[in-house]
């Protein structure tokens, strides 16, 4: 009798210390009904403070909408850190609806023996993540959106919430306008506007080579529009198949015309210049044009309100029909975590975001391009300067390229890192640095 006592206190004694220890989690039981007690949507992200504030704010009104909801809304930093955070909540089924960068991108194909297979693939296979086909939401977005980025294996478990462009030059319409200048649509016509700009003591273009990253926008235009004549898919398959390579004619073609971008018309010392001081260049006058992403534009913009400028894409070869489309790349995407605790109430969030009112806040918020038609961005620079150059966009080849494992570092990150090219690195010759290319590529290839 003694030890059943005994044994009823002890687990009378575990229950209150496990009631105790729930209690004392500051989220509680994301799934819980208990009456009075609000079910918890763990909302995970990156840190991004424009962003981060209009999700905030959307919180708040999906919260005033449906009470019975408490959001906990998680930031971290950004990239090693937040992709840390997302492997270990998703796998733990610790957050119920997440952010992911890029939509889906670098998933294996057939012709990839041994290439990385990305984490949301992995989570995908793995039954982490809800597949939200059939939702009636999803009719909000383009359909093209959704198949490019929010689609795999033809069932839909993204919502890819905007497109940024990187191809594109801003230019200073003024400084145009002062030498007789009009936007150039071939490539022949650009080098002539940066010769004039020259002759006249103007420095053509700045860029920001220290943090190297930024070198890639300009290469996306040249890449989407030269690479396997115009079909940059064509040549990435070509590369793992054999049938193309870095050496090739196209492949050459891109790094030469970087490094006469760099040589002869970007401003002296660039490979010393951060991103950050780059759009006062530009806003000051210092240089006519910069190469840079869509999202520049409030930068620009505060650094000089009265400034007249304007956004091309850079003309990458000499027909002019090729080269009027942008490059970009999808940016933020949604997706529910099968295993959360409060599946069904990030599945009624998305729905609420893909409300054409409260989505049309957020994308103007985050200065993205609408992936969900008729959404205006009440903003001149999207609507006049990159708007019309938007039919025919296309992923940057970052996006579409798909690396072999322990690819040496001239190739890695699915660059074209023209920052090795002289006078800022160490290859004299665009030939010369597509030749240490292919043997990277080559020596990366999977053992027999």
């Amino acid at each position: 009798m003694l030890k059943k006592l005994s044994a009823l206190l002890l687990a009378s004694s575990l229950v209150v210390g496990l009631t105790a220890c729930g209690g004392s989690d500051e989220s509680g039981d994301s799934g819980s009904t208990a009456t009075g007690e609000k079910k918890v949507i763990k909302m995970l992200h990156w840190k991004q403070s424009n962003v981060n504030a209009v999700i905030e704010d959307i919180n708040k009104q999906f919260e005033e909408k449906y009470p019975e909801y408490k959001i906990e809304y998680i930031t971290t930093g950004p990239n090693d850190e937040y992709k840390q955070a997302s492997r270990t909540r998703i796998t733990a089924g610790d957050v119920d609806i997440f952010a992911d960068l890029s939509g889906m991108r670098l998933s294996p194909k057939e012709w990839t023996p041994g290439a990385k297979v990305p984490d949301w693939q992995q989570w995908i296979d793995s039954g982490l993540i809800a597949d939200l086909t059939g939702q009636e939401f999803i009719k909000n977005y383009e359909p093209t959106d959704i198949e490019q980025a929010g689609t795999y294996n033809d069932k839909v478990y993204g919502i890819p919430t905007g497109k940024v462009v990187m191809s594109g030059i801003f230019y200073n319409k003024d400084i145009f306008a002062q030498y007789g200048l009009e936007v150039p649509t071939t490539w022949s016509e650009f080098i002539e506007v940066c010769e004039t700009l020259k002759a006249n003591g103007v420095t053509p273009i700045g860029m920001a080579g220290k943090d190297v990253w930024p070198l890639k926008m300009p290469a996306f235009g040249l890449q989407a529009h030269i690479l396997g004549g115009g079909d940059q898919e064509k040549f990435i398959e070509g590369v793992w198949k054999g049938t193309s390579k870095f050496t090739d004619p196209d492949a050459v073609e891109v790094l030469e015309k970087m490094k006469t971008i760099q040589d002869k018309y970007t401003i002296d010392g660039f490979m010393g210049i951060d991103y950050g001081t780059i759009p006062s260049y530009f806003a000051t006058g210092k240089v006519a044009m910069m190469p840079n992403g869509s999202w520049e534009a409030p930068t620009v913009e505060a650094a000089n309100p009265e400034l007249n400028y304007g956004y091309f894409p850079i003309p990458a070869t000499e027909d002019a029909d090729v080269n009027k489309s942008l490059v970009g790349k999808y940016d933020m995407t949604w997706y529910v975590a099968e295993n959360g605790k409060n599946k069904e109430g990030a599945i009624k969030w998305l729905e609420f975001f893909s409300q054409p009112e409260v989505y049309s806040q957020f994308v103007k918020a985050a200065g993205f391009l609408p992936t969900m038609p008729d959404v205006k961005t009440d903003s001149k620079f999207f609507d006049e300067e990159v708007m019309p150059y938007m039919e025919g966009f296309q992923l940057a080849y970052e996006i579409l390229m798909i690396n072999r494992e322990n690819v040496g570092e001239h190739l890695a990150a699915e660059g074209v890192h023209t920052e090795y090219l002289a006078p800022g690195g160490e290859f004299k010759t665009a030939k010369e640095l597509a030749e240490v290319q292919q043997k990277e590529w080559d020596a990366a290839a999977p053992k027999q």
